[in-house]
């Protein structure tokens, strides 16, 4: 999400590091295929997910050791994953099986059903679910709190993806953020305290993946993806980075460095040791320096592309979770899905996008926007669209939502990293991804996305 849409970007690094056949390139200049990896990874670990969850429920309905009561809140519960990963493969592919049922014998191969079709069903599911769901105080699990904000989000959706309600969409959007208002969630007073090593106590967090520094199987290791080489020795620890995603640098630009969520967001300056005191050297000389600038070098273009080597210091880098002293590998930082900043600022677009006033949708935005400046002097009397947009960036940087924002506020064909001079690919149909080469050649029933070459063998 991150590096299609406005925040990320992986770039090659000098000395060949993270060109990958070229398919962090394709992910930027939306120039992907059926067999981008990155493309084929999501089909599959959504597909996945979904199949496991199919098969829980199945496990919970056929166990006599629990209670009717118990079945019917785990089952709600685990219907409710498997909401969330439908409305993923909804977001990024549309037209996607549908496959609701576990089989455990004479599996039936499955036929695409339309964009429309998943998003009828969705919306129903979760309305079905919600009253079922665990109390909103419950932390880790898709609660009452996931299935409403989950709900709100399917519906100020609706009109980028394409798809027709019944209902009138944006005015549900405000109703279902206003139940989770009306829940025991709070906005953190202090913004960081969403991010700390301790973040399982935040009172913002509507749906969380828990994590542990002692995790084995599928651990949090943003660090190891962000970071560079040698930042261990200026922030502790002991991991092994592999200086890959940076911020793409017009993003990091549209923060005012009074913001606390800038230096709260961002890795930015001149890496010091912090033994010695002396600024970190790379291994080609340069000094340790995460320039929010990201410069090609000429004559490193690869495959008769723009698309070229960077240094490897060049980038501001994530640092939005607090990185623990003792970090080796598996970070302790939750991840919060949904939070309740992102339910205000749905409210407030969705009261504009109704036709409600810039004033109204003001009190909403800054509620957000005060809690991060810490004070209420920047904040608005009135917003538009822009306004909201800008305050989602500000407070939802990494956080997996730039890709479907960008594409609901039509900022999609427009990267965030100007000075490449590598533009985007544009055409409609690059607003859904292809559907995984991996996946038709599992099943041959698939039919590729409008706009994309069909499947052969």
């Amino acid at each position: 999400s991150e590096t299609s849409g406005s925040v990320a970007v992986t770039p090659a690094r000098r000395g060949g590091d993270w060109y990958d056949g070229g398919q962090y390139r394709e992910m930027y200049m939306h120039t992907w295929t059926a067999q981008t990896g990155r493309v084929k990874e999501g089909w599959r670990d959504a597909s996945n997910s979904i199949g496991k969850c199919n098969a829980t429920i199945f496990i919970i309905e056929n166990t006599d050791v629990v209670s009717e009561a118990v079945k019917k809140e785990k089952i709600a519960e685990v219907r409710g994953v498997r909401a969330f990963w439908y409305h993923a493969m909804l977001d990024y592919f549309g037209n996607v099986p549908l496959v609701t049922a576990y089989q455990e014998t004479d599996k039936e191969l499955p036929q695409n059903s339309s964009r429309q079709q998943v998003f009828d069903w969705l919306v129903q599911e979760v309305k079905e679910i919600a009253p079922d769901c665990p109390a909103s105080t419950v932390y880790g699990k898709f609660t009452k709190g996931s299935a409403y904000t989950l709900l709100a989000k399917l519906l100020l959706n609706a009109e980028a993806w394409g798809v027709t309600y019944t209902g009138d969409a944006y005015d549900e959007v405000i109703d279902n953020c206003d139940i989770v208002l009306g829940m025991d969630y709070i906005l953190e007073p202090v913004w960081k305290n969403n991010f700390d090593l301790d973040n399982h106590n935040s009172k913002e967090a509507i749906f969380a993946i828990s994590f542990s520094k002692t995790d084995t199987e599928n651990p949090n290791s943003l660090v190891n993806d962000v970071l560079h080489y040698k930042d261990q020795l200026a922030l502790g620890g002991n991991f092994s980075a592999n200086n890959g995603i940076s911020a793409q640098p017009d993003y990091v630009k549209l923060f005012d460095p009074e913001d606390p969520r800038y230096e709260g967001s961002f890795l930015i300056g001149k890496m010091y040791n912090r033994i010695t005191g002396e600024i970190i050297m790379t291994d080609h000389g340069y000094e340790l320096d995460h320039t929010v600038d990201i410069t090609m070098l000429p004559g490193t273009e690869f495959d008769g592309t723009p698309w070229g080597a960077v240094n490897q210091h060049d980038g501001a880098r994530c640092f939005k979770w607090t990185f623990a002293q003792d970090l080796v590998s598996a970070m302790e930082n939750d991840f919060h899905i949904f939070r309740l900043a992102d339910v205000y600022l749905m409210k407030a677009e969705a009261t504009i996008r109704s036709g409600g006033s810039g004033t109204e949708a003001a009190q909403w935005v800054n509620e957000v926007r005060q809690r991060g400046y810490g004070t209420s002097e920047n904040n608005y009397e009135t917003v538009d669209l822009e306004d909201i947009l800008l305050e989602r960036r500000l407070e939802l940087a990494w956080e997996g939502w730039s890709r479907q924002d960008d594409i609901r506020f039509d900022k999609f064909e427009t990267g965030m990293w100007s000075a490449s001079n590598c533009e985007r690919a544009t055409g409609e149909h690059l607003k859904l991804f292809p559907i995984s080469q991996d996946a038709w050649q599992t099943n041959p029933n698939l039919v590729q996305n409008p706009g994309y070459p069909v499947f052969s063998e």
